[in-house]
């Protein structure tokens, strides 16, 4: 039998580009700590599902804003409004690009950009209009601050904002230079009453002096030596900043200290990305877990930071068929008559997170963990039988996923490759919440890895593994 040991479980993304080190992984599942005297110090959730809210336009949702309790949406090349319950209005067309779009608003107002045109849409006058402002110039991000909207003009170090009130008309003196070193401006975040100027090789902080003319200041002794990597890199959430750096290093940025809170083995994946200047992040807030989503489109891939746990996962959507579609197809999100919306990537979809479903619009979510190295002393190990402690008797009345099942398989090279799936063991039937899982007989092994896959559309909670292991030479 050999002793009865706890086997170390997922519960983070940590794949080493040396894999002997770790080939942990955890894909749309996320990990929550849990209090001392809980069954288990860290749990496995799955991730929630998406049921469309409603659908807008042809898609892809390439952003969504709030103003006025109105949802203001960019499908395809078209401008949207939504009103409750679920009026659906077409504003606009003729939005270039395909691209995630930043919007701002400033009550009136709702502002949009591309990085080469923007637009406003004015609530008052329900009219949608280019901005054809001599004095307007090109730029990726938007913000609204202290009666302005505040612009970077791509391709220098300035930054601009229109006129009070109005993000159709500008001044050709309405403009600030970022100057602490040459960089360029990339990003702009209205934060605590301080505006950032995201650079290429620094973030600068300036203020609103009060004055009636060139209201902007510089705070000075508050500019980081740090840069941002893309423009639209950057979210506000859980009262502060966060941003992926110039050095491919994930930031939280608390007054002006820019803290680490990627690491290593993410950092190694995304600095073999050919491009990260098209990432942009988004945040969303689910059962008490504050996520940011960090999507890199060229890389095709979704990484999400968990603030409460500090921990890390994957998301990836899947085909109807099981077929990895690389990223997350959420692309944007909002909260929404108490609803947390998700704007979709591949489709016309305005999904909203639910823990009633386990898919995303009927497509299967994958939910995949892979344990940390399983070893000891160099020693050969035999492992007599594995056991999963999960929330069993979850299935459904009929259909797929009435008697959910647990696919298991190993790698024992080091994560390079994997053996075929031992016999599925089924989470139980609904109500048989004392199934358990076991697996016998799985051999010998220097080192090994442990890899668990749920595809049923059933609730994914797992509490620990288990393994009776007995030493050899």
């Amino acid at each position: 039998m050999g002793d009865r040991v706890r086997v170390p479980f997922a519960t983070n993304s940590y794949s080493n580009e040396s894999l002997p080190i770790s080939a942990q992984d955890l894909i749309n599942l996320y990990a929550e700590r849990e209090p001392p005297d809980a069954k288990t110090d860290v749990a496995l959730f799955g991730a929630p599902g998406l049921i469309s809210l409603t659908q807008c336009g042809t898609g892809p949702i390439r952003g969504m804003h709030v103003m006025n309790n109105v949802l203001y949406v960019v499908s395809g090349s078209s401008f949207y409004s939504i009103s409750a319950p679920l009026t659906v209005t077409t504003l606009a067309s003729g939005i270039t690009g395909g691209n995630y779009i930043p919007m701002s608003d400033n009550g009136i107002q709702v502002m949009l950009v591309n990085g080469q045109f923007g637009w406003v849409y004015n609530a008052t006058t329900a009219t949608f209009s280019q901005v054809t402002d001599p004095n307007f110039f090109p730029s990726s991000t938007v913000t609204f601050f202290d009666e302005y909207f505040i612009l970077v003009k791509n391709g220098s170090n300035e930054w601009f904002f229109s006129s009070i009130l109005d993000g159709t008309t500008y001044n050709a003196l309405d403009f600030e230079s970022a100057t602490v070193e040459p960089s360029f401006c990339l990003g702009i975040v209205n934060q605590q009453e301080n505006l950032l100027i995201f650079k290429q090789k620094s973030i600068e902080t300036w203020y609103d002096t009060g004055a009636n003319d060139n209201p902007f200041a510089r705070v000075d002794g508050a500019t980081i030596e740090r840069g941002c990597a893309a423009a639209l890199a950057t979210v506000k959430e859980d009262n502060s900043v966060f941003f992926l750096g110039d050095d491919l290093i994930f930031y939280r940025l608390d007054g002006v200290l820019p803290h680490r809170v990627s690491q290593h083995a993410i950092e190694q994946a995304w600095q073999k990305y050919s491009t990260v200047a098209d990432a942009y992040c988004f945040s969303y807030t689910w059962n008490g877990h504050k996520f940011v989503v960090v999507t890199f489109p060229t890389a095709n891939a979704s990484w999400t930071f968990d603030i409460s746990t500090g921990l890390w996962h994957k998301r990836i959507s899947y085909t109807a068929g099981y077929t990895s579609l690389g990223r997350w197809g959420g692309n944007c999100s909002v909260e929404w008559l108490g609803l947390v919306l998700i704007g979709d990537n591949f489709s016309n979809n305005i999904g909203q997170l639910t823990d009633q479903v386990y898919t995303e619009y009927g497509n299967p979510i994958l939910g995949i963990a892979i344990s940390p190295p399983l070893h000891k002393n160099r020693k050969r190990l035999f492992m007599s039988l594995f056991e999963l402690d999960i929330q069993a008797g979850v299935g459904v009345t009929v259909g797929q996923g009435d008697s959910p099942q647990v696919m298991l398989d190993w790698s024992d090279d080091q994560g390079n490759s994997w053996k075929a799936f031992q016999p599925w063991q089924s989470m139980g039937r609904i109500g048989a919440y004392l199934r358990r899982l076991r697996w016998k007989k799985m051999g010998w092994f220097w080192q090994r890895y442990l890899r668990i896959t749920i595809s049923d559309p059933v609730p994914r909670r797992i509490m620990a593994a288990w393994a009776d292991l007995s030493e050899g030479m």
